[in-house]
């Protein structure tokens, strides 16, 4: 019998506690990354784009993948400990990863500049932020976007950037709520998202008409794991062919970074 996708979404977003079987496909994740990956209301049960992408799939596999909330700088080093399986997360597909792991691209998306509401410290493009503090992710793509473009400032004489970089995306972002940064680095469909709902649209914003680094987001896999990758390409491969991948996507607002078909290591040629 068929269940409905929010059972299946359940199956896969199990509590961090919770045991995997050993059929389970064990995955690392950051999970304060809405509207791809977040707890829902119950402080509990994981929800999102990416959490029911994660339940089709098992449905196509046979084999329930199960969440941990991993830090992101974190995610690399437990599945080359084996802690994990997978990462299935917000991490861009880039050259310098695939070096280590192996990834199944299941969304494409670029970087966006996250605000206070009104844009108090007038940012209006990467160059606006010279002398200015931001905040990023440790570990994430966004810090050598801030390393370039305040090495850029400092060749044109004018002061550098700040980066402070935080375990968690969610203190990233609060230091922007609080002003104590002028803009966080992140993810355009997480910040398109925080602008729209965040304190009902009255906290942030994002600055349109400026969108870097354009890059995949892929499931990683340890490369000696080929079998485990390819039959993760294999169940992705089939949900984009029967239509599900693209009503997953619309209905956590995310359709325009759909992919055509899941392809590995395809952040080869990324300019990161």
């Amino acid at each position: 019998m068929l269940r409905p996708l929010a059972t299946l979404c359940l199956a896969a977003a199990v509590l961090v506690s919770a045991p995997a079987l050993a059929d389970d496909i064990k995955a690392g994740s950051i999970t304060n990354s809405p509207p791809m990956i977040s707890y829902a209301s119950d402080g509990t049960t994981l929800q999102g784009a990416i959490v029911d992408l994660a339940a089709a799939m098992s449905k196509q596999m046979g084999r329930t993948i199960v969440f941990e909330s991993i830090p992101f700088n974190a995610l690399i080093p437990a599945l080359q400990a084996k802690r994990i399986d997978i990462t299935f997360t917000m991490m861009n597909d880039t050259p310098e990863r695939e070096k280590l792991l192996d990834f199944v691209d299941f969304f494409n998306l670029g970087t966006m500049l996250l605000i206070k509401k009104g844009n108090p410290d007038h940012v209006e493009s990467l160059e606006t932020l010279c002398g200015k503090k931001v905040s990023t992710v440790q570990g994430s793509t966004q810090i050598k976007l801030v390393d370039d473009a305040s090495a850029k400032c400092k060749a044109e004489g004018k002061p550098a950037i700040e980066n402070l970089q935080y375990a968690q995306p969610s203190d990233a972002r609060l230091q922007v709520q609080t002003a104590h940064v002028a803009a966080f680095l992140g993810n355009t469909p997480v910040m398109i998202y925080l602008a729209r709902t965040a304190g009902d649209g009255t906290i942030f914003d994002v600055v349109r008409g400026h969108e870097y680094q354009p890059v995949p987001l892929g499931i990683g896999v340890d490369k000696t794991n080929t079998a485990l990758r390819d039959q993760l390409q294999k169940a992705l491969d089939a949900l984009i062919a029967n239509g599900s991948y693209r009503t997953i996507l619309g209905k956590h607002g995310v359709e325009s970074g759909a992919v055509k078909s899941a392809t590995i290591n395809g952040g080869a040629n990324a300019k990161i």
